[in-house]
Parts: C-alpha cells; structure tokens; sequence
C-alpha cells in the first residue's frame, strides 16, 4: 500500500496574501481615520474696516493735496506754467477720489461670507452653488503684508465651480474667480474671521486641510472599499 505524501504548501504565496492583506487593512484603517474629519458648518468671514478706515485717511490726504496744487496758479496769479501745476493736481486728486472708492468698497466688504465650509462641500460668495470637495486635490496659501490669497487645485476631470463672472465691483466682496485655464480657483481676502476671531495663516492652513483631506478619504473609501460605506450606512440608519 502506497501513502502519498502530503501536499507541499506553497510558504511564499502564503506570505505574499497576508502581506497583501495586512496592507489592505492598513489602508482602510488609515483612510477611516482621516475620513473621521469635521463634522460641522463654519463660515469665514471678511473684516475689513480698518483697511477702509486706512485708506480713506489716504484719499483723503491725497484729494486735498491735489486740490492745493490746483488752487496755486489762482493763489499765486500765475498766467504762465499753469500745467505744471494742474497736470499733477488733477492726478493726485484722480488718485485720492479713486482711493475713496475702494475705501467704501471696503467697508461694504466688511462682515460678508467669503467661505461656507461643510464636511462634504464648500461654496464660494459668488458661487451658483456648493463645490465638492473632492473636485479640488489641495490647495495653497499666498500671504503678502496686507492680504491673503487662497488657490484652490480643481482635480483633473473634475468640474470646475460655476462661479459668476467677477468685476470692479467684486472689490466690495470677496468674490472667487478662475485662473491657469480654469484649473486653479482663486480669492484673495483682507482679515478672515471665523466666529469673531481672525484666521491667522497656520489656522487657516489646519481648517481647510482638515476639511478637504476627510473629503477625499470618504471618496477614496467609496472607490476602493463600496461595501464598507454600506454597512456603516445601513448600522447608522439601523441606530436611528
């Protein structure tokens, strides 16, 4: 009577699927953790009035030098060289009435939206409607002595926010406009706020982070892993 002998085990496929399934799980656990991002609503807000307050002072010092270089051809009785006179005033006083302007713009500017942050979407002030935001893959910060700017990265194949079209009169608001052929969204703003207390550059850097990079873990998990999202859909419906 023959025994066969027992099967040989293939030790190195073996090792090869519990790596694989070691790594698969580390990835999921990694991907629910950072899915587990805010939960909540926030607005950032505009605060701009002592920029208006600056720049009125401004204006208003250039639009009564202007006034007096005007005035001194008449002072002095000058019947000659009055251009050198009126050319410069009419300038500094075009430059501080134009000063005026973009001082009330922004002042109007002051209190107003400029983000709507959820866990699942963000909208801009001039936007028709929310953004995922899963559509952007990051984002950067540019900061100069008086202003902060905000570029959003529109993922590739992604639909880029229907925003409407900005203008002169998008000084009095924080409006979002596209640049880079539409593949880069971009704000710039004065003092962000966020319930009465000014986003400086690092906070603002950790809030939007934290927002965006949930977003796309739960899209990464939708993809990848479709029967976990279901039954953490059907426990929570289940729980309620």
């Amino acid at each position: 009577m023959l025994i066969g002998s027992p099967p040989v085990r293939n030790s190195g496929l073996m090792h090869c699927n519990i790596m694989d399934n070691s790594n698969e799980e580390m990835l999921l656990e990694q991907l629910q953790a950072e899915a587990d991002g805010p939960i909540h609503c926030c607005e950032i807000r505009e605060r701009s009035l002592v920029q208006a307050a600056g720049t009125a002072l401004v204006a208003l010092l250039l639009v009564i030098l202007g006034g007096w270089l005007m005035s001194l051809p008449v002072s002095w009785h000058l019947r000659s060289a009055q251009m050198w006179f009126w050319i410069p005033g009419t300038l500094v006083l075009g430059a501080g009435l134009t000063g005026l302007l973009c001082s009330e713009a922004f002042r109007r500017r002051h209190g107003k939206r400029v983000l709507l942050l959820t866990p699942d979407s963000v909208q801009f002030n001039n936007a028709i409607g929310a953004t995922p935001w899963h559509y952007f893959d990051g984002f950067e910060l540019e900061q100069s002595h008086f202003s902060l700017a905000i570029v959003f990265s529109v993922s590739v194949g992604s639909h880029v926010p229907a925003l409407k079209p900005a203008s002169f009169k998008s000084l009095a608001a924080p409006d979002a406009w596209p640049v880079a052929n539409g593949m880069r969204i971009k704000l710039w703003l004065l003092n962000p706020m966020l319930e009465g207390q000014r986003l400086d550059f690092e906070r603002l850097t950790d809030l939007l982070y934290a927002y965006i990079n949930a977003a796309q873990a739960r899209a990464t998990l939708d993809k990848l892993f479709p029967t976990i999202k279901r039954i953490s859909t059907l426990s929570q419906s289940t729980d309620q």
